[in-house]
């Protein structure tokens, strides 16, 4: 069975739902996913599942106002993407925000919560990201992605970006999606190189 990956929002205001809605829409739309895309579910949906969907989650968790879940699919890049989108959403919007994947392998990995885009400590979510990088296979090939903390050398400063690597070629990006875009363009271009 693979790992589901559930979110909440709390604290929203009734009419940003739907902006929230599109942003969500926007966000499924703008990469190819491996997990299935995300959705948010709330007062504001018109479809009969997200309808149903909420109607649970609110009995279940009145404080919540939206809420949704995806199915992951061995790419640990899906769950950081919509990690940091959580993260935004609840600095843009002042609210609470959670992620549950309650089969994370690493158990400290199994809650995530921002207040108002912080984690409850008040650290960003930058500061506790693993201090090695991310690495997502694409087409036998590895890119690696290093978080914005994440310093190469002991002594070298952080870098304000995302980094990415792949086929000795290390660039920035200002997030990780445009990191991943970018580097899906380059190992495009050498597949075309190659053939």
């Amino acid at each position: 069975m693979r790992r589901v990956v559930h979110y909440r929002l709390e604290e929203l205001r009734e009419e940003d739902l739907e902006r929230v809605d599109a942003q969500f829409e926007a966000l499924a739309g703008a990469r190819t996913w491996r997990c299935t895309a995300p959705w948010i579910a709330s007062s504001y949906s018109r479809g009969l599942f997200e309808m149903e969907y909420f109607r649970h989650l609110h009995n279940a968790e009145p404080a919540a106002v939206a809420g949704g879940f995806v199915k992951m699919a061995g790419d640990e890049t899906d769950a950081l993407i919509i990690a940091i989108f959580l993260r935004d959403l609840s600095a843009e919007y002042g609210i609470k925000a959670a992620m549950k994947d309650e089969d994370h392998p690493l158990a400290k990995l199994r809650r995530l919560e921002f207040h108002s885009g912080r984690l409850p400590t008040g650290l960003a979510l930058e500061d506790v990201l693993a201090k090695r990088p991310v690495i997502k296979k694409v087409e036998g090939e590895r890119i690696f992605f290093y978080p914005p903390a994440f310093r190469l050398h002991s002594q070298g400063p952080p870098s304000p970006e995302w980094a990415y690597a792949l086929c000795g070629i290390r660039a920035y990006a200002p997030t990780l999606l445009e990191a991943e875009q970018e580097a899906l363009k380059i190992l495009r271009g050498f597949g075309h190189l190659g053939a």
